[in-house]
């Protein structure tokens, strides 16, 4: 890509209908924010936007019934469709996909390559932010994806699953962007950015990024009501406020609120991880103990 080329890019993105949360909103507005346009395609009228998002029929993208022929946990899918639909999207409009639990940071690298194309530390790619510069990489996706219609899905087998199969496949015919730039604090430790005591770190992190991935997924588990800024003095709260992005939210969480939000879902990951297997692991032999003891050989 020539030097100065990252600021004519664009970027699109879909939202079935409805009401856009006060997050999703400062994420759309945080990429107007830096002189870009945003597209989201819809299948019926949104509400809630930013002033000057574009907005489309993603009837032009593909059918709405298509939005049910992907299943997961035995339903219709809508996050399985929307893969697809990124890869049509790309491929028909020429557009940036992005994530609406994207936030921006400063402006695209003017060193990007035309592909934006992420692998996480973890080792899958990510496709909350895609480009495929080459029609024969996009066609390869959607013939892939579309050929898994019909069925139950693994979570993540039209996605990332499907994207690095791709990569894989094609190693030097896509080039990939680090992390860093656009994935600079991992999964495990996004809870950070809603703390202040993690400000200053994840500043750190963040120094070189153009973009945040707020992990939609994890802050449903977590609770985090998205119409409620992030707790004054954390880094995502400055972050947000350096868009102007504030003015979408109600109120704003108090420190301790959040804290025991983070705690509670860190309390239920925990106990889910350990698993019935360790519980016993763990509790046989302490009930043996309990009986030696009152039960001496």
């Amino acid at each position: 890509m020539s030097a100065g080329s990252s600021r004519k890019r664009h970027f699109g993105t879909f939202w079935y209908g409805g009401q856009l949360s006060a997050l999703e909103q400062a994420c759309a507005n945080s990429v107007l924010s830096f002189g870009y346009d945003i597209t989201i395609f819809s299948y019926s009228p949104l509400t809630g936007l930013p002033p000057g998002v574009t907005t489309a029929s993603a009837g032009e993208i593909l059918p709405e019934d298509m939005t049910r022929k992907f299943f997961f946990n035995g339903k219709p899918d809508t996050s399985h469709f929307s893969d697809l639909f990124r890869y049509e999207m790309i491929r028909q409009k020429n557009l940036i996909w992005v994530d609406l639990d994207m936030l921006m940071l400063s402006e695209l690298p003017r060193t990007l390559p035309d592909d934006i194309v992420v692998r996480e530390e973890q080792g899958n790619i990510n496709g909350a932010i895609l480009y495929l510069s080459g029609p024969e990489l996009t066609e390869a996706l959607i013939t892939d994806v579309k050929g898994m219609t019909g069925r139950n899905l693994r979570w993540g087998e039209t996605g990332p699953l499907a994207l690095t199969r791709l990569v894989s496949a094609r190693p030097d015919d896509i080039a990939l962007s680090t992390p860093a730039t656009f994935y600079p604090i991992g999964h495990n430790e996004i809870f950070k950015v809603f703390l202040p005591d993690y400000r200053e770190e994840c500043r750190a992190l963040c120094a070189q990024a153009s973009m945040m991935h707020l992990y939609n997924n994890i802050l449903v588990k977590m609770g985090y009501w998205k119409d409620v800024a992030p707790p004054t003095g954390s880094f995502l709260h400055d972050a947000i406020a350096r868009t102007d992005g504030l003015k979408f939210f109600r109120e704003t969480y108090p420190v301790d609120v959040m804290k025991n939000v983070i705690s509670n879902y860190h309390f239920r990951l925990n106990g889910k991880e350990l698993g019935i297997k360790s519980i016993l692991r763990e509790a046989i032999p302490s009930v043996r103990r309990t009986y030696r003891h009152y039960r001496p050989t």
